[in-house]
C-alpha cells in the first residue's frame, strides 16, 4: 500500500527543513547576516511556507534553539541516569555534550550564535545551564554537611565549563574538547568530594563511564519534533552631559566630553536595544549630540563599541589592581580584587552590560578583546600557586585559573542579564570561596570569604 503523505506530515516536513536551513546558515554566516530569503533558498520553499510556521526570523531562531535545547537536556539526563555513582553520572553528561558537539559542528556553532540573538534566546541557553548546575549540585548529597558548599558554586562551575567549551568552539578547536573533560571533572568534584576524588578524575583522561558507553546510543541532533517556542542610569561626572547651548568651555574639554557622552550614549542604547538592534541614531539620541559629531569621533558603531569597551575594561582592571595591591597576602588580595570588580560593575549597570554581556556579540574584534581581557585576570589567581606544597600543586590542572575566571565571569554575566546588576556585591562571599578553594581547601576558603574585613 502506498504511503500517502498527509497535510500534517507535509507541514511538519516543511518546518523541519526551514529549521535545518536556519541552523546551517546561522552557523556559516552568523545570526545577524542570516536572512529569511537565505533560509528559504536553502530549504527550497516559498515565503508562504515560512509565514505559515513562523512570525519572523527571530521566532524561527527561537524555535530552532528551543528544540536543540530540549534535545540537549534529554540527552544529558539520559546520560546522567545511565550511571549509578554521582561522579560517573557527571562524567557521562560531560562526554555526551562533547561527543554531541564534535559530531555536529553546525549545531555547535549555532549554539554559539545564541549570544547574538537577544535575551529571549539567552534565557533558553540559561535554562540548559541551570540543568547542568543542578546535576553538579547533586554532589552535595554525597557530603556529610551538604550546606557547607554554596549553591552558587554549582552555578559557577556550569558557567566555567560553558565558557571553556564556548572558547574552543569559537576558535574552531572542537576536536580538543575531549582533553577538557578530566580537567572539568576535577574542578567539579573537588568542592563536594575533596582533593583525592579530584585527583582521581584528573588522572582518568577522556574515559566515558562503561555503562554510559553501552546504554546511550548515538542520536541525530537535527530538530525533528514540533514544540512551541516563546515567541538613563546616572553616570559618573566624566560621563555627564554638557548643558545645551553656548557654554564657553574650552574646545579640548568639549571634544573630550562629547567622546565620553558617546560612550555613555552607546551603553544606554545597547541596554535598551541590544547590540544588534542599536543604530547610530540611537547612540546620538542618548548622547544628545548630532550625527555629525558622532562621525567626528568614530567611523562606525563598531568602532565606537571597541573604544567604549577598551575604556570600560581599562578602568575595571585598574580598580581590580588597586584592590589587589592594597591587601597583605594573596588570598585577601583576591577577595579585595573581586570586591572592587563587583562594586564597579554594580555602580554602572549599563556599562556592566556592555562589557560583560554585549561584548560577546559585537563582532570578532571585540570578542578578541573580550578574551584577552578575561585572560588578563588569570595571573591574579596563578599567584595562588606560589609557595604551595607539592600535593596542592599536583591537584591544580593547567586550566584551573581559566576555569575559575570563567566561572566567576559567567555568574556575574547571568546576574546582569537577569537585571540584578545592582546586587552584584552580594556574590562576593560565594565567589571568594569558589576561587580560593582549589588553593586553600574548603574550610580556609570559607573562613576568608565570610570574614568581615
Amino acid at each position: 500500500m502506498l504511503d500517502v503523505e498527509t497535510p500534517e506530515r507535509t507541514s511538519e516536513s516543511e518546518r523541519g527543513r526551514i529549521l535545518g536551513a536556519l541552523i546551517e546558515i546561522a552557523a556559516e554566516r552568523g545570526y545577524a547576516e542570516t536572512t529569511v530569503e537565505m533560509i528559504l533558498q536553502r530549504a527550497a520553499l516559498g515565503r508562504s511556507s515560512f509565514d505559515h510556521h513562523f512570525r519572523s526570523k527571530y521566532d524561527c531562531f527561537l524555535s530552532a534553539w528551543q528544540e536543540i535545547n530540549e534535545t540537549c537536556m534529554r540527552e544529558m539526563l539520559e546520560a546522567y541516569n545511565s550511571c549509578e555513582d554521582w561522579p560517573d553520572k557527571l562524567r557521562a553528561v560531560a562526554c555526551e555534550i562533547v561527543e554531541s558537539l564534535r559530531g555536529d559542528l553546525s549545531r555547535a556553532t549555532f549554539s554559539v550564535e545564541v549570544l547574538a540573538a537577544g535575551d529571549a534566546a539567552r534565557a533558553r541557553r540559561d535554562m540548559t545551564m541551570r540543568v547542568v548546575a543542578s546535576l553538579i549540585d547533586a554532589g552535595r548529597n554525597e557530603m556529610d554537611d551538604p550546606e557547607s558548599v554554596p549553591h552558587t558554586t554549582a552555578e559557577a562551575l556550569a558557567g566555567s565549563a560553558y565558557g571553556q567549551v564556548y572558547a574552543r568552539v569559537v576558535d574552531g578547536r572542537a576536536d580538543e574538547l575531549p582533553e577538557l573533560i578530566p580537567q572539568l571533572m576535577s574542578v567539579a568534584v573537588m568542592p563536594y568530594l575533596g582533593i583525592e576524588a579530584a585527583m582521581s578524575e584528573l588522572s582518568r583522561g577522556f574515559e566515558p563511564p562503561a555503562r554510559y558507553r553501552r546504554s546511550v546510543a548515538k542520536r541525530s541532533s537535527s530538530p525533528k519534533s514540533r514544540d512551541s517556542a516563546g515567541s538613563a542610569e546616572d553616570y559618573p561626572p566624566e560621563l555627564s552631559r554638557l548643558p545645551p547651548g553656548r557654554h564657553g568651555l574650552p574646545r579640548e574639554f568639549v571634544v573630550h566630553n562629547q567622546h565620553q557622552r558617546l560612550v555613555a550614549g552607546l551603553a544606554e542604547a545597547i541596554a535598551e536595544n541590544g547590540y544588534a538592534g542599536t543604530t547610530i541614531a540611537h547612540i546620538t539620541r542618548h548622547a544628545a549630540v548630532s550625527r555629525r559629531t558622532f562621525y567626528e569621533h568614530f567611523s562606525s558603531k563598531d568602532e565606537c563599541f571597541v573604544d567604549a569597551y577598551d575604556t570600560v575594561m581599562t578602568e575595571l582592571r585598574d580598580r581590580v589592581s588597586e584592590g589587589f595591591e592594597e591587601a597583605d597576602d594573596w588570598a585577601h588580595a583576591v577577595k579585595a580584587g573581586i570586591g572592587a570588580m563587583l562594586a564597579s560593575l554594580a555602580a554602572e549597570p549599563h556599562l556592566a552590560r556592555l562589557c560583560m554581556v554585549e561584548a560577546l556579540v559585537a563582532g570578532p574584534v571585540v570578542v578578541e578583546r573580550y578574551d584577552a581581557a578575561i585572560q588578563s585576570f588569570v595571573p591574579y589567581f596563578k599567584g595562588g600557586r606560589e609557595g604551595r606544597p607539592p600535593e596542592v600543586l599536583a591537584r591544580l590542572s593547567p586550566t584551573t585559573e581559566e576555569a575559575l575566571v570563567g566561572g566567576m565571569v559567567s555568574l556575574i554575566s547571568r546576574r546582569i542579564i537577569a537585571g540584578k546588576t545592582e546586587d552584584l556585591e552580594e556574590l562576593l562571599p560565594d565567589l571568594v570561596e569558589f576561587t580560593l578553594t582549589p588553593y586553600l581547601g574548603s574550610e580556609e576558603a570559607a573562613k576568608i570569604a565570610l570574614a568581615k574585613d
